[in-house]
């Protein structure tokens, strides 16, 4: 898990120093024209998703209002737990993070894009990008190298891949405009045929690369947005007057309805899995649960223990970005989403017919959006968090050459003349200068953005996450070695994680400090019990609790936490020898008649379905009670009596 923090708080911590530089750097001017775009809806639409999963994981204070893993965590730790909507609060402010890394990567591009000389530089910039990323997926097909990746890798550069044929059209289209445009030819023919050149080869490699990795439906997104792209271009250059574009817009909405003919939709499925083409068994159930606010942002990794089948690899279950989104957020969230996108990009196609020559940036900002929609519904690619950032960057470079009138299409220089006519015009109405006003703000913004990353950063790096991973548990080892194995790997993390970590966790620690039943427990139990208390859903963890609450006497209930492995991780093949090795050693789990019927489903499914297991029942066996013994013995005698011989010694 520490490789997996590594690279957000990285990007954290980059982003913030840009952030701040673009915050103390930039002019007053610049500043006032990337205020235009902050409107106070445009704002709450940045702010929602915030907002949302803030809410997710502040304790409630009414009981019964949270989700019901909390109280059932409660009783079985006997320990109050404050009751939240987010079933992990460390995947919620995860996911937070990633949101805010996204968030902060468009508003530097939109602050930078604001001069039409580095939009086009960040345009052939992020060209390339996609451009490298394309060709790298397509070297890895034809490699040797391709045979050493893990069976279940998932390619999820479809994303960067799509962005690169739109950025590719549009950076193509420029510099044919930049060739045919009247009364101002280029200084150097060869400048725009060397760019459109890069353009040409750009497209035909993203577009293999859509060929090579990605479904049918991938290559009708695209192909949507490139149409989307070429309508903006028509109107522009064929088809003047009212008109003119209705019927532009008329024949690309009937193509739009008719490409969906051709998309793959299964039929009887929930809309949000309609167009994938991967098994869903999983994510069709967890479908079915969904709460009006989600189960947490960035917990469906944390579900699908409980939801997938018995043997099923986690990176089998590739659910939709749209999935992903009803699931951990609600239908709700993902409707208004919807509706967000749908203005932006009418917003961005409005004001791409409006601009006079750097039109194509808010055009390929609409294509974008209706690519990235259909995608949402078919791949999971857009949560990458390099992705992501790429998708943040387009919609920052869109935005910020989508300024009305000539603030879209001015250079560094023209922007203290734009910004001073701005203010001659409000300092009839107002006393105070409108530009250093609305700059100063800005600044101010900016900057505590940029400080929160940095404290983001910071928190990201610095963090020693209870067991980041899902521990490496084995029937081979005797517990003592498990656990010895396990805790010298983390046995450090409990003090730093206090000393470092949320002032929430500083507090819960401190009320343990005093707390004498926690006093009275050893510290490795706490360790363990301090995981679950932030991520109840850990069926790993709690069934290592329970191993060791055997050793501890009198700390906690066994069969309780026995349970809750059972409940959070029913179908973990993993978990199965520790699991029986646990229950069959506890008389009081053999006796509980929920605990007897789940463990049964275990032993058959190690004895019928996992031959491979069947040295850890040997295991189980050998270290088990009188009535741990009788038991097995009764249940696999009906599985397979010829295989009871063998236990015995």
């Amino acid at each position: 898990m520490a490789e997996n923090l590594q690279g957000p708080g990285v990007a954290s911590g980059i982003l913030a120093i840009a952030i701040l530089a673009v915050a103390i750097l930039s002019t007053s001017s610049a500043l006032a024209c990337f205020a235009t775009l902050l409107r106070p809806l445009f704002i709450l639409a940045l702010a929602a998703p915030v907002l949302w999963m803030v809410f997710q994981v502040v304790p409630i204070p009414l009981r019964g209002f949270g989700n019901q893993i909390w109280a059932t965590a409660s009783a079985a730790l006997n320990e109050p737990l404050a009751e939240r909507f987010s079933v992990d609060v460390r995947e919620t402010m995860l996911a937070l993070s990633h949101y805010n890394i996204v968030l902060a990567a468009a508003l530097v591009t939109a602050v930078v894009a604001l001069d039409r000389h580095r939009a086009a530089q960040l345009l052939y910039i992020l060209v390339s990008i996609t451009a490298v990323i394309s060709a790298l997926s397509i070297w890895r097909k034809y490699s040797s190298l391709s045979d050493s990746w893990p069976g279940e890798h998932v390619w999820t550069g479809s994303t960067a891949a799509a962005l690169g044929v739109l950025l590719s059209t549009a950076m193509a289209i420029r510099a044919i405009d930049q060739l045919r445009r009247p009364g101002r030819p280029p200084r150097s023919p060869a400048t725009p045929i060397a760019i459109l050149t890069c353009a040409i080869l750009s497209l035909i490699v993203s577009m293999a690369a859509i060929a090579l990795w990605s479904a049918s439906t991938a290559l009708i997104a695209v192909l949507l947005g490139v149409a989307t792209v070429l309508t903006v271009v028509a109107i522009r250059k064929w088809f003047f007057g009212l008109w003119g574009r209705a019927g532009v817009l008329a024949t690309a909405a009937m193509l739009f309805v008719a490409s969906f003919t051709f998309l793959p939709i299964k039929r009887n499925a929930d809309l949000t899995i309609a167009l994938s083409t991967h098994a869903q068994a999983a994510t069709e159930r967890m479908l079915q649960d969904i709460h009006p606010i989600g189960t947490g942002a960035g917990t469906f990794v944390a579900l699908l223990p409980i939801y997938r089948d018995i043997g099923m690899p986690a990176l089998r279950e590739r659910p939709t970005a749209a999935a992903a989104i009803a699931v951990e957020m609600g239908r709700v969230f993902l409707c208004g989403l919807l509706i967000v996108t749908l203005i932006g990009t009418f917003t961005l196609f409005k004001r791409s017919l409006s601009r006079s020559y750097a039109y194509l940036y808010s055009a390929v900002g609409a294509g974008g959006s209706v690519s990235l929609t259909v995608l949402a519904f078919a791949e999971n690619g857009l949560f990458d968090l390099y992705a992501s950032l790429l998708v943040a960057a387009l919609y920052g470079l869109a935005f910020a050459q989508s300024l009305s009138g000539r603030a879209g299409e001015i250079t560094s220089e023209e922007l203290p003349q734009l910004a001073q006519e701005v203010g001659d015009r409000a300092t009839t109405a107002r006393p105070i200068p409108p530009i250093i006003f609305t700059s100063a703000w800005t600044r101010v913004a900016l900057t505590l953005i940029g400080l929160l990353l940095a404290a983001q950063a910071a928190w990201i790096l610095s963090q020693s996450w209870y067991f980041g991973d899902r521990l490496a548990i084995t029937s081979v080892a005797g517990p003592n070695e498990a656990f010895s194995r396990a805790l010298a790997a983390h046995s450090t993390r409990e003090n730093v994680w206090t000393d470092r970590g949320s002032t929430a966790a500083v507090r819960l620690n401190s009320d343990k400090a005093l707390d004498p039943q926690h006093t009275s427990r050893p510290t490795v139990l706490n360790a363990f019990s301090g995981v679950l208390e932030y991520s109840p859903l850990r069926g790993d963890v709690w069934l290592m609790l329970a191993a060791l609450s055997k050793q501890y006497a009198g700390s906690y209930d066994t069969t309780s936490l026995l349970k809750m492995s059972y409940y959070t991780a029913p179908n973990e093949l993993d978990l199965i020898p520790l699991r029986l090795s646990v229950a069959l050693g506890t008389d009081a789990a053999v006796k509980e008649p929920e605990l007897r019927d789940l463990i049964r489903r275990d032993l058959k499914v190690a004895i019928t379905g996992r031959t491979g297991l069947r040295p850890a029942i040997v295991a189980a066996y050998q270290s088990a009670s009188a009535d741990g013994r009788a038991f097995a013995e009764s249940s696999i005698s009906e599985l397979d009596p010829s295989y009871l011989q063998r236990l015995r010694p």
